[in-house]
């Protein structure tokens, strides 16, 4: 790879290579990218491989665990859109095999979308968006067993019977010996983890293990559990009564029943969530002006719903946004 080639192209021939390789270790995944990059001639802010990484698992090319420190590429899966107007979204792998099956398709009979990603300056890009046009639903099996991917009907719906409930998770020992040295605790207020010297409160804390490795751990009736660091802010954000959550409906005709789902950006879903918002668009959050929130688009109000319960938010409803048609407001 050299820096004279479309940077566009950057996030489709790294998902070859993850395709082909299969699986491998998360942190040297994020040097790759940061590696890549460099060699493609673009300047990645801090964190911009972990942010590639989490938008990577949230669009459905990869899942990652980064507690195992390991990642692996997600089967191939062509999925319908909810209320999309007939727009089938393919993800997951992308091996040599499968992209010529995909060009030789559109070259023939399948209507196919694809949608540069555009990033944010310091972003590293990820990979197209292979949207299929469709008019009649059955003919989508046809075409997934063409391209020898999985069909799914619709994988955001079905995202929302699998969303866990945010609770604190085993058992586990404090914060002690040199790592108290590390020990930090989330302070709602400022919406960051600060340094502190006690652990004496209920909370959301973190610190650095043996192996260096960061732990986070909620505290509660003086018990520390393991948590996520995404569930573990949210069940902060229940504790203090806390909403990060909003929807507002669509305004055309026929479209009150699915809108755009708000969260705010100190208060990232977690993965599994986040996937299911995702996957109503095939497109990554866009992140408001003010870089405050992320916004999610095409998400059914019931699917929102399904993520604010089982993170323990009450989902505020916006006002639905007025039409104009003809020069006039509806």
């Amino acid at each position: 790879m050299t820096g004279t080639m479309n940077s566009t192209e950057f996030g489709g021939i790294l998902l070859r290579w993850l395709s082909e390789s299969r699986s491998g270790r998360a942190s040297a995944l994020r040097d790759g990218v940061r590696g890549q990059a460099r060699a493609w001639g673009l300047e990645l802010k801090e964190y911009a491989d972990w942010d590639w990484m989490r938008k990577a698992a949230a669009l459905g090319f990869i899942d990652v665990d980064p507690r195992a420190d390991r990642w692996s590429v997600a089967p191939p899966v062509l999925t319908r859109l909810p209320h999309a107007d007939g727009l089938a979204l393919l993800t997951g792998a992308r091996t040599a095999r499968i992209e010529a099956r995909v060009e030789e398709a559109a070259q023939e009979w399948m209507e196919l979308i694809t949608v540069p990603h555009r990033p944010e300056p310091g972003e590293a890009p990820l990979p197209d968006t292979l949207l299929l046009q469709y008019e009649d639903p059955r003919t989508l099996r046809e075409a997934a067993e063409f391209l020898r991917v999985r069909y799914v009907p619709c994988a955001a719906l079905q995202l929302a019977e699998l969303l866990p409930q945010a609770a604190p998770g085993p058992e586990s020992a404090p914060p002690g010996g040199s790592t108290a040295d590390t020990l930090e605790k989330y302070e709602l207020r400022l919406q960051r983890f600060v340094p502190v010297t006690r652990d004496d409160e209920d909370g959301l804390y973190r610190w650095r293990g043996a192996d260096y490795a960061r732990l986070t751990r909620v505290r509660r009736n003086g018990v520390f559990h393991a948590v996520e660091r995404e569930t573990g802010v949210y069940l902060e954000l229940a504790r203090h009564r806390t909403g990060a959550m909003r929807w507002r409906p669509e305004s055309g005709r026929g479209r009150a029943g699915v809108g755009r789902l708000f969260v705010d950006r100190y208060a990232p879903l977690p993965a599994l969530h986040e996937r299911a918002a995702v996957l109503c668009s095939g497109f990554p959050p866009s992140v408001g002006k003010q870089a405050q929130t992320r916004a999610y688009d095409n998400v059914p109000r019931a699917l929102a719903e399904a993520i604010a319960t089982s993170l323990q938010q009450n989902l505020e409803i916006m006002p639905r946004p007025v039409a104009a048609v003809g020069g006039r407001t509806e």
